[in-house]
Parts: C-alpha cells; structure tokens; sequence
C-alpha cells in the first residue's frame, strides 16, 4: 500500500520519482519503495507504480532507472561561516613541521593587502616533527611584521606571530583569562599560543570579517554541504558575530541560500535576543535562529572531568545563571561540553532552570558519559549531539586525550539511545575536514562497544537533528508531509538493511532541497 498524506493531497504531483529505490526512514524504515511523488515542495506519497495514477500533463517524471533515494541528511553541529573564513586563509592541513607552515603562511601573503591580518587554519600539533605547538617567532619567520593568528584544527587553540600579540597588549605580564591560558616562555614572555578563551585576546583586536566576505564563506560552506547530500545544518559558533544571521538572510532574499539553516547564537546575544523576543525555532523552514551557544569545557586534555583537570571555560555557577536566563525567555541552549563534570554541569543547570525539560536543551559532542549522566539526560529530555569519528578517535587516544576508566563512557551512542535520550549526529566541520556523513555512520555502526544499527544510525543524522531544531514534524523522513529534501544516488549505499555502508565515503549524484534540485543531475 502506498503511504499517502491523510487528506490525499486532493490533487496531482509536481514531480514524480520512478522506478527507484526509495527509503523514507519513516514508519517503512529501510524497506525500498518504487515511487515517490511530490507537490508544493512536500511528499504527498511513497509506494509503488500506482503512483502514476497522480500523474498530469504538467507532472515531471523522472525515470530513476534503479538510483536509491533517501532522506537529506541533517548536520546538526558544523561550523559553516567559520569554516567558510577559512578558506580565504592560508591552508595548513597535513603541515609536518612549523618550517612547513612559516613557508605556507609566506606563500600565502602574497595575496593579502597591506596591512591586512594573516589567517591560517588546518594543522594539528600532534602531526607536526616539533610534536608541539609553533612558536611566534617561527611564525615570524614566515610573516614578518604582519599580524598573524592561526587556528589548530580542532579549534581550541590558536597561535599568534609578535605582529599579533602586541596589537592584541599581550606581554609577560599578561594574566590568563578564565577559562584560557597564555603560552609562555621560561622568563614568563609570550610564546604565541593561545588557549581556550585567551584566544579572544587577539581575536577580539581583530576588524570583524566584513559581511560580504561572511556571505562568500557562507557560499563556498553551502556547496561542500550538498555535495555531501546534507540539505540542513546547524550553524554552530565559536565567537560568532552579532549579523550572521543578517548573512543567511541576504542570501535567503537573492535566492542564493540553498540549504536549510538553524543558525546558533553565542551565550553574549542572550539578552538582546530575548529582549528582542526571539524564541526557540524563531524563523521559517529555511532559516532559523536556533540555540544559544555555550562553551563549558574545553578541548582535548582540557576536558572537565569529575577525577579533576580540565578547563571550565564555563564555571557551573555561570552556567546555572545562563541556562535559567535563557530557559525562561524561551531560547534552547547548546553546551559544548565533553567530560563528564561538564555533562553533568549541564544537566545540573537545566535541573535548576523551571520549565528546562520542555526546551530540548541540548549537550554539544556528549563525548565522555557514564550511565548516571545518561539517565540524567533522558530524565531532563535533553539531546545529545555527537560526531560519530568520535568513537574512532577513542580508540586509538583515549588514554592520552579522553582519560576514561570505562571505554564504554566514550561516545555512548547505543547506550544514550537505549537510556531514552534523543541522539543527533554531525560533522563538527571543519574540525572535519570532509563533512560526509557516511564515515562517521560506519564508525556508528561498526563500533564494537557503542555500537548501534544502521537504520538508528541514519535516523540520527536525519531525523535526529530535525528534533533537535524541533522540527521532527516537518523534516526527517520521506513521510508524505513532510519536506522533499532528498538525495539521489546512482549506486545504492546500503548493501542491505542492517549491514554497513558499503563504502565509506559515497556521495550523491543529486540533491533536492524542496523537492527543486540544489546539486547535481537527475
């Protein structure tokens, strides 16, 4: 029987996709239908061949010819304007040593302006001869008297030339920020790297980005998403800046916005969006703002954790006040937090916060939770958003990076899902480098302790995140009803129901946001 819309749409399809092998994720799961219809940007039905019966003279049908469509994917955590910044900087990935990238950084002002800031971003210090962070001076070497500031991949920690820190004031008598620490040499002077939130001491010196430049980010964001047959994102921040939102929504306007975005807030634009009376899922189907954004912890070693250590970028005091603020104006909150004590922080502020379990009050990575926090969070009816390559990276450094007692804490996909607590997958680009869902879904599925099945794990970087934005009504699954937002493969990535992906990265040979094609062909 075929799945219809409960008033039968009462008419005829815009579009119909044939002979396919459709998977709605829906009530049918990964059972394939042959057919899918679709009018006014919506699935009006999923079935079999009499489906042409909604056929008119100016229906288009597609002849899929045995292509394998599913629902757009939803990456619920990636930083998309950030990401688009750093293409306009020097390209730091897989550098060797701080020779490498002094000798990239030079190669890369040749296309600055005068007294234009360098940027670079991309290098893990892990990967580096040196096996340690680069020094100013060696940056120096490749910049000379032009401000530099780069960016590690992971986004905790960023490195200043001299340039830099003087015009940020920083010397040796610089104290540490809360939350952050400043480098330094033996006689106390300023070695260039900066933590957590002593990264804002440069930043924060810096002329913002202009919007033009944002949009072109933005742009340049959108592309590698849909390639990868994501058609929503949350647009997650690290400082954010107070007119992002006025970026989408120019491109929105032009028509150049082809994705749908749920653009977070940083925890400093509480009080004018709740003065503004923004709510949580302010906005339309394409553009929304979303959750204030809060760093608790930080990154890497730097992870609260309840047996001690780690960076509160956040102190739970604040964090309390933050949440209750935010939970009675409205607004969602979207916590960074990876260890345990940051969890736990978390579900402490929305315990304290009157009407916090009816806001979906979500843990950003939920990287490091024992059972006590899981039940914690179900109770709560909180969401945790994960990266899947999470669990790939525990495997090989929890000792050094995650110092958990129990491997089954880490990345508990199955076990958080079992507990009741709504999971939502994603990216964390560019912490990423390739936000292709289908690594980290094979990562999911194949984990041997947290392991979950393949339909859990595609409903996580689908529907997952549509909850999370609190629109699981609208977008999700190929549920008649529901938004046609959809990829096309030409291969079918799913050998049979249950199984892994057969390969790790597939990507779509189209995509269609509303049922309009935004990449590729037909």
């Amino acid at each position: 029987m075929p799945l219809r819309g409960s008033s039968e749409f009462g008419g005829l399809a815009n579009l119909i996709l044939a002979r396919g092998r459709i998977r709605t994720l829906g009530r049918s799961g990964l059972k394939a239908h042959s057919h899918l219809a679709i009018a006014g940007g919506l699935v009006i039905a999923a079935g079999g061949a009499e489906l042409m019966s909604l056929r008119g003279p100016r229906t288009r049908v597609i002849d899929l010819a045995g292509a394998t469509v599913l629902p757009g994917f939803n990456d619920a955590h990636a930083h998309v304007v950030y990401y688009g910044l750093t293409r306009f900087g020097a390209d730091l990935g897989g550098a060797r040593s701080a020779t490498e990238i002094a000798e990239r950084l030079r190669a890369h002002s040749r296309t600055l302006k005068p007294g234009e800031w360098q940027q670079g971003m991309g290098y893990r210090a892990d990967e580096l001869a040196e096996r340690r962070q680069p020094h100013r001076r060696e940056l120096d070497r490749g910049t000379g008297r032009r401000p530099a500031y780069i960016d590690e991949r992971g986004g905790h920690a960023r490195v200043a030339n001299s340039a830099a820190l003087a015009a940020a004031g920083i010397t040796s008598e610089t104290k540490n920020p809360p939350g952050g620490r400043i480098g330094r040499d033996h006689d106390g002077s300023p070695d260039g790297l900066l933590l957590e939130s002593a990264m804002r001491l440069v930043a924060d010196v810096q002329a913002p980005p202009s919007l033009e430049r944002r949009q072109a980010g933005i742009l340049l964001a959108q592309k590698l998403l849909l390639s990868r047959g994501i058609t929503s994102v949350g647009a997650a921040v690290n400082r954010g800046f107070a007119d992002d939102l006025r970026a989408y929504q120019q491109l929105a306007a032009d028509g150049r916005l082809r994705i749908r975005v749920n653009e977070f807030l940083s925890w400093e634009l509480l009080e004018a969006a709740s003065s503004l009376g923004a709510r949580a899922g302010f906005g339309g189907s394409l553009l929304r703002a979303g959750p204030v954004k809060v760093f608790v912890d930080g990154g890497a070693e730097r992870v609260a954790m309840r047996s001690g250590g780690g960076t509160w970028r956040t102190t739970p005091t604040e964090l309390r006040e933050l949440v209750i603020g935010a939970t009675l104006s409205g607004l969602q909150v979207a916590a960074h937090a990876i260890g345990d004590a940051a969890i736990e922080a978390m579900c402490d502020a929305v315990e304290a916060a009157p009407g916090g379990v009816e806001m979906r009050h979500r843990v950003e990575h939920c990287t490091i939770c024992p059972p006590d926090l899981q039940a914690r969070l179900a109770k709560l009816r909180m969401v945790a958003v994960m990266q899947p390559m999470a669990a790939r990276f525990g495997r090989v450094a929890s000792a050094l990076f995650f110092p958990v007692r129990d491997r089954a804490d880490l990345a508990p996909h199955g076990r958080l899902m079992r507990a009741g607590v709504p999971v939502a997958f994603s990216s964390d680009l560019p912490v990423a480098a390739d936000p292709n869902p289908w690594a980290g879904l094979q990562v999911a599925v194949d984990d041997q302790v947290n392991g979950i099945g393949l339909l859990k794990a595609l409903k996580a970087y689908t529907a997952g995140g549509a909850y999370a934005s609190f629109e699981e009504s609208k977008k999700g699954t190929l549920e008649p009803g529901m938004l046609a937002d959809l990829q096309v493969y030409e291969h079918d990535p799913i050998d049979k129901p249950g199984s892994s992906t057969r390969t790790e990265s597939p990507r779509p040979r189209a995509v269609l946001l509303g049922g309009i094609p935004v990449f590729g062909r037909l």
